[in-house]
Formats: structure tokens, C-alpha cells, sequence
């Protein structure tokens, strides 16, 4: 933990969101806030495309002294790129915006990335205080691949990737020095194009392959989800609500608790309980057969005569933050150029 007597830190981070999900931001940034420390400046970043100056206003208010929110038009990146994104109805071109920071801001070395569906539960700034070394990257592993076989199998099959490696992008720390030469922005819309036309989580296996080998896994604790290992209020540091386990939308989600201890202190609690009450009574139905349709699409993307590990063998290379994307993307004679 950081005490008094240590240096002040500035403290970088980054959300990325769309209107609609503006509400569930409000309670990450408001839990982040609470377990801030006043020694520390905490610049925090909200990337977007929809959400206006106005709109922030009730979440940058009254904020400590020590905190500056600043809301992030990328609309001219993702205009120069939509196109040749991959969008599905389950997630936004949002997802996709942590790949923009490093270019975007060269006046830091390290940054984090946090998923607007998380709440804290420990100072974030203990994470920008990760020694990095030469990686690119700070994350916790995924617990949905790790503890279930068929998700294991795609991560190997479709990206030479095992389930011990494979990382969950939602917690981020950013070695942004060493990962603003790779061109993250520029070569992963072809990339997501050719290997993700499926897209399970897209801009998560893109950063996988190309961090590979150069990232410091941090404890689980860091990235506590609802489907994983239930932790103590002393072990926690960070819960993420990602999928399907979202505390808005259902009743009994593991660590709801946090949740809506700082929704209630956050100015959109109205909004959030309003939405809740909405839920049809077959959504979870409708989420649980999402759940098992994702574990079909893994099974056939694995076992598809296109993959990314099987081109990245074609070429002779290993993959990581120096092989050759446009070769291996350029491999198959199905990829348009």
C-alpha cells in the first residue's frame, strides 16, 4: 500500500465508454475517487465518440482537488478506421479505444486502462507503481479461459495461446514507451478482420498475440470477476462485471455489494435502478444461451482452416511484439488486400 512518507504520484487513467454506458462509469470513477489518495494526482481520461462535455458534468463535479477528469473526443480516429472495424451487437466500437493511447498521448510513458464495468476496492495507483521492465503490459489472467476446456482449446488452437497466458484486457497497465513504435491502431483492424470475423473479444486476442511473452501478470485480485474465485474484502483490489454478470441488470451476482454501495452516492443511481427495473424476465435466458452460442462459435473458429496460429506457422515466426503482422495478415488467400 502506499503511505504518507512515499513519493507523490501522477497517477494516468483511461476509460473508454458510449453514452448508453455512462451510468455504470459514473460508479467506477466513483470508487476509484473513494480509495484515492490525497498525495497522489489522478488525471482520469474518458475516451469516446457520443458522450458530451455536459453530459460529465455531474461526474466531474465535486471532485478533489487532486483529481482532473477530461472527457476524449476520438470520433476523428474512428472515422479514419470505422469501416474496417468489427462491430456486433453485444459490444461498441469502445472497446477498441485503448488501443488508440499510446499514439494518442506521447506525453506518457505508463499508463492504466481500466473497462467502465468495474468497481475498486484499493488505490488504483498502486498499479501505476508496477515495475514493467521491458513488457508491454500489466494484466491478470482470464478466468473464463483457464477454467473452462473449450475456451482453453480455442485460446491454443486459434492463437497459440494456453490458458495459463492468456490475459483479460479490462485491467490494464500500459508500457505506452514501448508500445507506441508496434502501431497498435494502424494494424489492428485488419488483423480483427481477418482472425475475429466471429469476434470473441477481438481487441482482447489482438493484444494477446501481440504482447506475447512481453507481460507481468498481476494477482487476480486485481481483476475479480463474478464467474471466477470468490475473494475476502481484505484480498480485493478490483471487481470487473464483465459478460454477463452484471449487477444492473440481475439480482445475486457475486460482489453486487460493491456495486451498489458507491451507485447510490452516484449521480445517475436513479438511471441505473430505472434500467434495472426494465430487465425482462427471459434476459437472463437470453444471456445464458449467448454464453453457450459463444462456447460454439470458439469450437468452430478453432477448428476453421484459417487461423491465426496456423498462418503465423505458415511464415516460420513466433508471435510477440516483433513479428511481422503484415506478412502473416498478407499469408492467406482469403484476406482481401
Amino acid at each position: 500500500m502506499i503511505n504518507n512518507k512515499q513519493k507523490k504520484l501522477l497517477v494516468p487513467v483511461f476509460f473508454s465508454t458510449d453514452v448508453n454506458y455512462l451510468p455504470y462509469l459514473s460508479v467506477a470513477i466513483g470508487s476509484l475517487i473513494d480509495h484515492s489518495s490525497k498525495n497522489n494526482t489522478y488525471n482520469i481520461y474518458i475516451l469516446t465518440t457520443d458522450v458530451t462535455n455536459e453530459q460529465i458534468i455531474p461526474i466531474a463535479e465535486n471532485v478533489p482537488f487532486n483529481v482532473n477528469i477530461k472527457l476524449v473526443n476520438v470520433s476523428n480516429v474512428v472515422k479514419e478506421i470505422k469501416e474496417k472495424m468489427v462491430i456486433r451487437d453485444y459490444f461498441t466500437e469502445s472497446i477498441y479505444f485503448r488501443l488508440f493511447i499510446p499514439e494518442l498521448f506521447p506525453n506518457y510513458d505508463k499508463v492504466i486502462y481500466l473497462d467502465s464495468d468495474i468497481t475498486l476496492n484499493a488505490d488504483i495507483a498502486e498499479l501505476i507503481t508496477v515495475d514493467l521492465r521491458d513488457n508491454l503490459l500489466g494484466a491478470a489472467l482470464e478466468p473464463t479461459v483457464y477454467t473452462d476446456k473449450v475456451l482453453s482449446y480455442w485460446a491454443k488452437e486459434t492463437y497459440d495461446l494456453d490458458e495459463n497466458h492468456y490475459f483479460n484486457s479490462g485491467v490494464l497497465i500500459m508500457n505506452t514507451k514501448k508500445l507506441r513504435p508496434l502501431n497498435l491502431k494502424d494494424h489492428f483492424s485488419p488483423w480483427c478482420n481477418k482472425y475475429d470475423a466471429e469476434a470473441i473479444a477481438p481487441d482482447q486476442n489482438y493484444l494477446n498475440c501481440v504482447c506475447k511473452n512481453k507481460v507481468v501478470y498481476l494477482n487476480q485480485t486485481w481483476n475479480a470477476l463474478p464467474a471466477g474465485k470468490k475473494f475476502t474484502d481484505e484480498e480485493l483490489k478490483l471487481i470487473h462485471y464483465n459478460m454477463f454478470f452484471k449487477p444492473w441488470k440481475y439480482d445475486d451476482v457475486m460482489y453486487e455489494n460493491y456495486f451498489w454501495k458507491y451507485a447510490k452516492n452516484c449521480p445517475y443511481y436513479d438511471e441505473i435502478v430505472r434500467r434495472k427495473s426494465l430487465v425482462s424476465a427471459n434476459s437472463k435466458e437470453i444471456d445464458l444461451q449467448a454464453r453457450a452460442k459463444l462456447n460454439e462459435t470458439a469450437m468452430k473458429v478453432a477448428k476453421s482452416e484459417h487461423t491465426y496460429k496456423k498462418d503465423l506457422k505458415k511464415t516460420g515466426q513466433n508471435s510477440g511484439p516483433n513479428f511481422d503482422i503484415l506478412s502473416i495478415l498478407k499469408s492467406s488467400p482469403i484476406f482481401n488486400w
